[in-house]
């Protein structure tokens, strides 16, 4: 039987598209559409798998901003050790579950997370989701003592106790708890309450760097992930003195720290990206080895991000982590750049306008297909790339266009603020790509992706050669 969201928020029909759409040139298909260069995600997912497995630590990808299989399970790899994820919605886990089902039947030990603090009327989902999958396959966040009440519920519908992992906020104030206050230590003493009563466990603590987005440069990011080890450390010592008051073992809890920035960060980590680092670089990687491997002697600890495989405009801005555009490796010294973005948002030019004060442009593609988020590295909704032109401008293949305005299903160019020089000749009816600020939000506007692949041959690199279909719902 299919799960509830897989029955409410029907996909279409992954042969039908394809049918229609594979073997298609990206000229040939009516825009604004979502294109994804596979070849870059592939190595977006290679090169955090394996810096993870270099570091011996954990990793937990987030499925939020392309919500598809196809992606998850280049995120997961050969998941030797069971496939750990994180979601936004229960409907994600649930497109998932026949898949982890299978893990789970193969003695792997898959396990979801919940990524927002328990909302109650979730519960029976979640209950039903962990009754599909197997045992210990579900877990839950939470930051507030009355969301603990659904751990009685969940151990009634599934005869397990509720695995939760407490949120502490480390700086970016959205969710979680501060370690350092009294709600954070009672919150502490409920849920160790609870676990004697048997029906949750605290299996761990879990932050979000998100505050990561406004950093510039890989030292930011790797202080910042120094900062989320260090207090997700303190937090689980401080329960483990209620853990010995109780007369309670000592739990190995899991610490599972990240956003894409701080994640990412530690690709710089190793001889083939150091490659010109500064001496405080070096100074910051080796503190924050050490730290890893000292947290790493009681506890169990994890990455989890989530745009990486896409990147965008705003992972750029932040400078965090080395270029994966060399097959393989990683470009020495280089920064990620526009060559590492998988995402691109196809539109159409519709008019130009020559007349106003410095030239301009109208696409038939607004903040439905962009989103409206915006990006500290310039002012305006996407950098246009020189797809389709004669030769690029200023390098990393721009244009000299940005989305510089922006309405609901209008954008205007305007000439890239980062950029020398006249902007490339458009022309009406010619379609243009666009990497847009924020991957997760620009990909929210489509049914699907287009896949091509950029290690194709040239002649072949425009050709539609796969569609991926986006999981639908909550």
């Amino acid at each position: 039987m299919a799960a509830p969201g897989e029955d409410l928020f029907p996909c279409p029909s992954r042969e039908t598209l394809e049918k229609v759409f594979v073997g298609k040139r990206l000229n040939d298909v009516q825009a604004p559409f979502a294109v994804i260069d596979r070849a870059v995600v592939e190595r977006n997912c290679r090169q955090m798998l394996e810096a993870c497995q270099a570091l011996g630590v954990g990793f937990r990808p987030h499925v939020k901003t392309h919500k598809t299989t196809e992606v998850t399970l280049l995120q997961l790899g050969d998941a030797v050790d069971g496939a750990k994820l994180v979601v936004s919605t229960i409907a994600e886990a649930e497109h998932l579950a026949d898949y982890l089902h299978g893990l789970s039947a193969c003695g792997k030990s898959p396990n979801v997370l919940y990524g927002i603090p328990l909302p109650p009327s979730q519960i029976h989902r979640l209950a039903s989701l962990r009754n599909r999958i197997g045992p210990y396959s579900v877990s839950v966040l939470v930051d507030h003592p009355s969301q603990l009440e659904s751990g009685p519920v969940f151990k009634q519908a599934t005869g397990v106790p509720l695995q939760v992992l407490i949120k502490v906020d480390l700086g970016y104030h959205r969710a979680g708890l501060d370690y350092t206050t009294k709600a954070f230590d009672n919150l502490i003493k409920d849920v160790l309450l609870l676990e004697k009563s048997g029906s949750v466990t605290l299996v761990g603590f879990y932050t979000h760097a998100g505050q990561s987005y406004v950093g510039d440069s890989d030292a930011a990011a790797i202080r910042l992930l120094i900062d989320e080890i260090e207090g997700l450390h303190k937090a689980a010592i401080q329960a483990r003195r209620h853990d010995h008051a109780h007369g309670q073992s000592q739990p190995r809890y899991i610490l599972s720290v990240g956003a894409t920035p701080t994640a990412t960060s530690i690709q710089n980590f190793f001889p083939q990206s150091q490659h010109g680092s500064s001496s405080e670089i070096h100074g910051l990687i080796s503190k924050a080895k050490d730290l890893i491997q000292r947290v790493k002697q009681n506890f169990s600890l994890e990455m989890h991000a989530g745009v990486y495989p896409f990147l965008d405009m705003q992972q750029l801005a932040t400078k965090a982590s080395p270029s994966a555009k060399l097959e393989g490796t990683v470009d020495q010294g280089s920064r990620i750049s526009t060559t590492d973005v998988a995402l691109t948002i196809m539109a159409e030019v519709v008019s130009l306008y020559s007349d106003r004060e410095t030239p301009e442009a109208l696409i038939a593609a607004g903040s439905l297909a962009l989103g409206r988020e915006p990006c500290k590295s310039y002012n305006g909704w996407g950098i246009v790339s020189d797809w389709g032109m004669d030769s690029e401008i200023g390098g990393e293949g721009r244009s000299g266009w940005q989305v510089g305005r922006i309405s609901q299903e209008h954008g205007i160019l305007t000439k890239d603020s980062n950029v020398d020089g006249d902007p490339m000749k458009l022309t009406t009816g010619q379609k243009v790509r666009i990497w847009p600020n924020h991957a997760c939000v620009a990909g929210a506007g489509f049914g699907w992706y287009f896949i091509v692949d950029s290690t194709l041959a040239e002649d072949r690199r425009d050709e539609i050669v796969d569609v991926w279909v986006r999981w639908r719902g909550w």
